[in-house]
């Protein structure tokens, strides 16, 4: 006999509502109820049934997607792209987010499977994505944004190198030398490539590397101002770069407050371009990340890759995945 979700409710000592909203994520539910759900459902083998609709066509019409942070502006314009795509296809979205752990990932992902989606959108979280090959349910995966080690899948990205080159260049051609890089959580690509290009600009101009000047902010508002507050004590710093929009909220806060003035005493220069760049005082220069670009593209991929298992169920004929790399562009405004 099947396993209902009264059984699992029943064993987890939860009401079907609560493991309804666990598998559906509708409502909040504590981490340690979650957690025993979770755990019960996995030891009895429970697989929740999806729609009419889907039984007949073998699909639950529904594409997850994990990003790093649901509150960030990054990842409500990822979703808004991303939405509009699928929901003409006749998909539905279920949001998830890792907080940037792959431990929590894998949660999330877990969570995905119970609903039976049909194919995922991911940021990938820092670590090992080799458990990825060996999931029971198997399905199309694109990657947004950054790379997974030990995985390949089809991805769109930032030209993250080149662009941190050109403008650590520009800055250093009109005159700065000591630029300070606020950079993020260990491990994202993005990030480590965007590095890479602010080490290569200094070693084309002729200037050593200076291991302070690239500081960690843990892609957070509080890393953000720590990193500023190092750099206005340091006192060599005339320009800084941050590499996430959530840091420049934080390294703006400490600017302001220390009354640094921007940019004749440092210059400021951030990723991410949003609307609220132009009303910050002085309006804020930026990096422009084509993220709206990159989420259509991105999950139009994967509905292709989508059909394409469908013809190719039996001949498992897959074609090789590709990296895409879009252009980003310097917004020049007055901090910079």
């Amino acid at each position: 006999m099947s396993i209902t979700i009264k059984d699992v409710a029943a064993a987890a000592k939860v009401s079907t509502a609560t493991v309804s909203h666990v598998l559906n994520g509708t409502r909040f539910v504590s981490r340690e109820t979650k957690d025993r759900v979770l755990t019960t459902i996995k030891e009895m083998g429970y697989v929740p049934s999806v729609s009419a609709s889907g039984l007949r066509s073998r699909k639950s019409k529904r594409i997850g997607l994990l990003v790093p942070s649901i509150s960030s502006i990054f990842s409500v314009d990822i979703l808004d792209a991303v939405e509009q795509v699928l929901k003409e296809n006749g998909y539905q979205v279920v949001l998830g987010c890792s907080h940037e752990k792959l431990e929590i990932e894998k949660e999330q992902i877990d969570n995905f499977n119970f609903q039976q989606i049909d194919g995922l959108l991911m940021f990938p979280a820092p670590g090992d994505h080799s458990y990825l090959e060996h999931m029971s349910r198997q399905y199309p995966i694109v990657f947004i944004d950054r790379m997974a080690d030990n995985c390949q899948r089809d991805m769109f990205l930032g030209n993250n190198e080149q662009a941190t080159y050109m403008v650590i260049s520009q800055m250093i051609e009109e005159g700065h030398r000591n630029i300070g890089v606020i950079n993020g959580t260990e491990g994202v690509s993005a990030l480590e490539e965007r590095v890479q290009g602010y080490r290569r600009a200094l070693e084309d101009h002729g200037i050593p590397f200076e291991s302070e000047f690239v500081r960690k902010g843990n892609s957070t508002k509080q890393g953000g101002y720590e990193a500023a507050e190092y750099f206005v004590q340091d006192k060599r710093v005339t320009a800084i770069l941050s590499l996430s929009p959530t840091m420049t909220v934080g390294c703006l806060t400490f600017l302001t407050r220390c009354g640094a003035r921007i940019p004749e005493e440092i210059a400021l220069v951030s990723y991410g371009d949003s609307e609220w760049a132009e009303i910050t005082n002085p309006p804020l220069t930026t990096m422009r990340h084509p993220l709206f670009d990159m989420g259509q593209m991105a999950a139009r991929k994967l509905l292709e890759r989508m059909e394409e298992s469908d013809r190719q169920e039996e001949e498992r004929n897959i074609a090789p995945y590709r990296t895409v790399r879009l252009p980003m562009e310097l917004i020049r405004r007055k901090s910079y």
